[in-house]
């Protein structure tokens, strides 16, 4: 018998997928059944998750497709549908319940980049040791003013909106493993300070050079590293002239109102690099990959990184699309059930998931 077979493949697409197309505004209708006595929640959620998909291929889907025959006779017909539209932003226009059935309207901005509103996303962020360059020539007060401008960063990205900064330390981010870490001196004797799962780690690089004028150049180097190894990075640069040289003792001292204006002078404009940094990452969906957990599976993302009992999980890894629901949702962490009752744990762990709030 020949039978179809419909996957719908990744909501949340990279964006590198959609260049070059306009964003453009769709509404779409979906669909929730009430299966069972509690279910009427999570029925409500499958509508909205119905109703985003139907937004995500409207905005354009790419079709293939493989036939399978046996002795001239086709035994499996196997359609993929791949969304291409990318949903930046929703919002819901109506939504009804009548014979156990909820039927959800919504608008959304399908297409590429991170639209005019972001996802809410709180980018929890530990501020690590910057890694300081200064060149030979550079005046010698130059590492304390390295030390300045890493502070005034710090506070910064403290001030940004999508930042909740977790800590500050003066150790390098860690790059042994946990099970290295059981013969580190420092994590013995300090404590450790890896990532958690729900985290992010800000590493700059800070690197001044004295150049012709006589002029002092400072380059930024701004990294975002996420607990799953991903980074981004931002780069500034800016030179000022180098101060006078004092009575006191030529260019080898610098008091600290001198280092903190020439610190000033040598950031201004450098607060767009920071920002366009965390800009980008906190309009990315929250990401996380998917742990088998007493029953249900678990992620290390949770309240504090903006999600809500509202929130919809969608596979994101370039297989079929599948919706889970939150059933218990902590400060760091979430566990999380499939909305098919027919798959199993086991169908999901090591899954990769982005998250979609639905309202409620």
């Amino acid at each position: 018998m020949r039978r179809l077979v419909l996957i719908l493949a990744l909501l949340l697409v990279p964006a590198a997928a959609l260049a070059d197309r306009p964003a453009i505004r769709v509404e779409a209708v979906g669909f929730g059944t009430v299966t069972g006595a509690g279910d009427r929640d999570a029925a409500r959620r499958r509508a909205v998750a119905d109703a985003l998909l139907a937004a995500a291929l409207a905005g354009g889907a790419d079709v293939s497709g493989r036939t399978a025959t046996n002795r001239g006779i086709v035994t499996s017909d196997v359609a993929i549908v791949r969304t291409v539209g990318r949903i930046l932003s929703h919002r819901i226009l109506s939504e009804s319940f009548s014979g156990q059935v909820w039927r959800v309207r919504i608008e959304a901005l399908v297409g590429d980049g991170p639209g005019p509103l972001c996802p809410i996303r709180t980018l929890v962020v530990t501020a690590y040791a910057p890694r300081v360059e200064v060149d030979p020539h550079a005046p010698e007060w130059s590492g304390e003013l390295a030390d300045t401008i890493a502070r005034r960063l710090v506070q910064r990205l403290a001030r940004h909106p999508a930042v909740s900064l977790a800590g500050v330390t003066d150790r390098p981010l860690p790059r042994t493993s946990r099970r290295g870490e059981a013969f580190d001196y420092d994590v013995l004797t300090r404590g450790s300070v890896r990532l958690p799962g729900n985290g992010h780690g800000f590493v700059p690089t800070i690197r001044l050079t004295r150049t012709a004028g006589p002029k002092l150049e400072l380059e930024l180097e701004l990294k975002l590293v996420g607990a799953d190894g991903t980074a981004s990075l931002q780069h500034f640069i800016r030179r000022v002239p180098l101060p006078r040289p004092s009575l006191a003792g030529g260019l080898s001292v610098l008091v600290q109102p001198q280092r903190e204006a020439l610190a000033a002078a040598l950031l201004d404009g450098s607060d767009r690099a920071l920002d366009a940094l965390f800009d980008r990452a906190g309009c990315e969906p929250v990401s996380a990959r998917l742990s088998s957990a007493g029953g249900l599976l678990e992620v290390p993302v949770g309240r504090a990184n903006g999600l809500t009992q509202g929130s919809l999980a969608f596979t994101a890894d370039g297989g079929s699309t599948q919706i889970l629901e939150v059933v218990e949702l902590r400060g760091s962490s979430a566990r999380l059930r499939p909305l098919d009752p027919t798959l199993g744990p086991s169908h999901f762990a090591g899954r990769r998931v982005q998250f979609v709030e639905t309202g409620r």
